[in-house]
């Protein structure tokens, strides 16, 4: 039993900690799902399925890769000196015909569908789920129940449990309370700095009659706009600004600090599109808490801009690790209450006793 339950936590850790790493990274690392038609029937929409990245593939193995900035899992089709040919069960043509995309290198697989007799080791309709929470603004809050159910996991999966008659008490350890209370420490932390996140938006109209009215211009010309950006907290944040989409380029600085009640303006600049309609641009901000060196958080937002939150998790979950052993506490009860059966339900009981 105790080998089982070893084996438990350590399958347990293995794909929380890949989750998490997922979450952080944009890339699935042990499961995702599929969010189109294109494999039906082997693999449904919404089906969640599983990965094994030691493996690359080969012809007939369906696999895991990034195609026009997409996870993409499909089959490969063919293969030669340039890369594999790949073909989805459900399309008439594969993913290269005519040049359309180019062959899939094995630098841009991250692994193969596991399958069993021949057919994907899947979830059907699990995939559905994870797309709901996985909307924008919630990748966090997604890494941070993984980790609240990791903390709680590993620290009541060694525990010996016999199943009696009826539970007399309730117990929580000295050891289980602590983990809860550290991950919430680290929810705040995060969090804190999540809602400070935001988004920059303007719009403007491509026109031959460009400059008769304000936000009007011609279609291929250039102009300048100026955002502003306020901390509204009492603490100092760092933040990153990003333009999305080609059409906007950042002309002012993209990372600064603001201390409580600061404002800084940026400039962009817009290439107006030929075609005349209206157009609407984002600018994303980004901000963190200086709790660790400006150029450590420039570097680690430089990969990802959640990479800072787990410089940020170490840091947090180091402290309260060492103030753990400090404490000297170790897995005594610290809550334990006596469950009362009803004597009427004892009674009842008794009476119906043969």
């Amino acid at each position: 039993m105790r080998l089982l339950e070893l084996l438990f936590t350590f399958m347990v850790g293995v794909i929380l900690i890949s989750s998490v790493i997922g979450v952080v990274f944009d890339r699935p690392i042990l499961i995702s799902y599929a969010y189109s038609d294109s494999m039906s029937p082997t693999i449904e929409k919404g089906d969640l399925f599983f990965i094994n990245p030691f493996s690359k593939g080969d012809v007939g193995d369906i696999i895991v890769f990034k195609m026009n900035n997409e996870w993409t899992v499909h089959r490969v089709y063919a293969k030669d000196i340039d890369g594999y040919i790949t073909k989805g069960d459900n399309n008439v043509a594969t993913d290269q015909q005519e040049g359309k995309n180019p062959k899939i290198t094995k630098e841009n697989i991250i692994g193969t569908v596991i399958t069993l007799g021949g057919k994907p080791v899947k979830v059907p309709g699990a995939g559905n789920y994870i797309q709901e929470l996985s909307r924008k603004g919630s990748n966090l809050y997604i890494a941070i129940a993984l980790l609240i159910t990791g903390a709680i996991l590993m620290t009541t999966g060694g525990e010996k449990k016999r199943r009696k008659k009826r539970r007399k008490y309730i117990k929580v350890k000295f050891k289980t309370l602590y983990a809860i209370t550290s991950s919430l420490i680290l929810v705040t932390l995060l969090i804190s700095m999540m809602f400070s996140w935001g988004t920059l938006t303007f719009s403007y109209s491509s026109t031959l009659a460009g400059g008769q009215r304000e936000g009007w211009y011609l279609p291929g010309s250039t102009f300048e706009e100026n955002l502003t950006i306020k901390n509204r907290a009492i603490y100092p944040f760092m933040y990153f600004v990003e333009a999305k989409g080609n059409r906007v380029e950042i002309v002012s600085e993209k990372s600064f600090r603001l201390s409580g009640g600061e404002e800084k303006t940026i400039t962009v600049k817009v290439n107006v599109p030929e075609e005349t309609k209206v157009y609407g641009e984002k600018i994303e901000i980004y901000s963190y808490l200086p709790i660790l060196p400006e150029r450590v958080i420039v570097k680690l937002y430089s990969k990802s801009p959640y990479f800072p939150f787990v410089a940020y998790a170490a840091e947090a979950s180091i402290f309260l690790i060492l103030l753990y052993f400090a404490i000297g506490a170790g897995s005594e009860d610290i809550i334990r209450y006596r469950v009362h059966r009803s004597r009427i339900f004892d009674k009842l009981k008794g009476s119906v006793r043969l």
